[in-house]
């Protein structure tokens, strides 16, 4: 992929994902989920979760300092709570000094990613998390 196109996408799905947690943020009355908002297609026609389920509701939380709550509600939200805001800094600081650090750590993370163990393990580790949100939602 192409820096700038990378880039674009980068910053463009995090101001989304931004203004998503920002907006269940203003909705987020108390520690059940039921006052956010879901669009999860795979939960609406199974009616299981699926791996990523709650990882809104474990951003708010983060936002919020709950900490247990959030890794309860998915612990993905970690992740994508450290993404949201180290990522757009990150592209921003790249393209006022005219450097690609971002672009040659995001081509050396998919090299390392390609490596078939690494793959593996990352895709046990969503299913452990999926399985997770299996029991949780459905106990």
């Amino acid at each position: 992929m192409q820096k700038k196109w990378l880039y674009l996408l980068i910053l463009a799905c995090c101001m989304t994902g931004g203004i998503w947690v920002a907006c269940n943020s203003i909705n987020y009355a108390s520690a059940s989920s039921h006052n956010m908002v879901s669009v999860c297609l795979f939960k609406a026609a199974t009616g299981l979760p699926c791996p990523s389920c709650g990882s809104t509701k474990s951003v708010v939380d983060i936002t919020r300092m709950h900490f247990a709550d959030a890794l309860y509600a998915n612990p993905i939200g970690f992740i994508v709570a450290i993404l949201l805001v180290i990522l757009p800094f990150w592209i921003v600081a790249d393209l006022a000094t005219h450097k690609q650090s971002f672009y040659n750590f995001y081509n050396a993370a998919e090299l390392i990613i390609r490596k078939r163990w690494v793959a593996i393990s990352l895709i046990l580790l969503v299913a452990a998390n999926w399985a997770w949100n299996i029991y949780k939602y459905t106990s």
